[in-house]
């Protein structure tokens, strides 16, 4: 009840700002929030999961205000895709539903992949239409790095999430993602690093990535013989905060 209520509160008070954004933010802009809203999604897996473990109001709290960010940027898109606002509305119902009620439920994960499946096949197609792979190296970079960092987290999350038993199982699918991933957030960052050579405030948020990244991507790709899913998930919090930043 208290996330729908908040749902409300948030339509009646974005909505025709949202609208006006739509239709005023430049294309270039537009990129870039689809991006962002995708990396959300991910979060939400990330945030889903470190509750379900915590069980605690701090985290619960996170998990609310990720579903809220949703929110708010897929109602930048009703333009683009009709589908994208539903699916995005039947993923966080089902979030902050079973963040509650799914003790025992073993399919949780399989069903929260196929509402994910669907939301991200809508922002394909959104990412299409802005020609997301046309933004400056800067933006793409670093909108990459955001993604990548979150996909990073959510697939860890997952894994450890399975083998604490909460929910389900996890498998070699997010193994694979991590190890790719891992690679490909390691070259985005030596790329910003290239890029804000010059940038002296930029350039020390970048350094603060690559130091919070050594500190964590060992124990990453390590998914198979141990779990240190709150480090992680503590770890990614300092790792968003400084690509903000850059």
């Amino acid at each position: 009840m208290k996330f729908l209520l908040a749902k409300i509160v948030i339509l009646c008070t974005l909505l025709p700002g949202a609208f006006v954004n739509a239709s005023g933010l430049q294309e270039g802009s537009l990129a870039k929030e689809i991006i962002l809203f995708e990396a959300n999604s991910y979060r939400v897996v990330t945030e889903f999961n470190v509750y379900s473990m915590q069980k605690d109001k701090v985290s619960e709290q996170r998990l609310f205000d990720v579903l809220s960010i949703g929110d708010r940027l897929s109602l930048l898109f009703s333009e683009q895709s009709k589908d994208l606002v539903s699916n995005w509305d039947q993923y966080r119902a089902f979030a902050w539903q079973k963040h509650v009620h799914a003790e025992g439920d073993t399919y949780v994960f399989n069903d929260m992949r196929i509402l994910h499946r669907d939301l991200l096949a809508a922002v394909t197609l959104v990412k299409n239409q802005l020609n997301t792979d046309l933004l400056p190296n800067r933006d793409l970079n670093k909108i990459n790095a955001i993604l990548l960092i979150e996909q990073l987290a959510s697939e860890y999350l997952e894994l450890s999430a399975a083998t604490f038993g909460t929910f389900g199982f996890a498998g070699s699918e997010q193994a694979i993602q991590i190890e790719v991933r891992s690679a490909a957030f390691e070259r985005t960052i030596q790329e910003l690093a290239k890029l804000y050579a010059e940038d002296t405030v930029k350039l020390k948020a970048v350094k603060k990535v690559a130091l919070r990244w050594r500190f964590i991507k060992n124990t990453l790709l390590a998914y198979n013989e141990r779990s240190a899913p709150f480090a992680v998930s503590k770890t990614v919090g300092y790792i968003r905060t400084q690509l903000a930043a850059i």
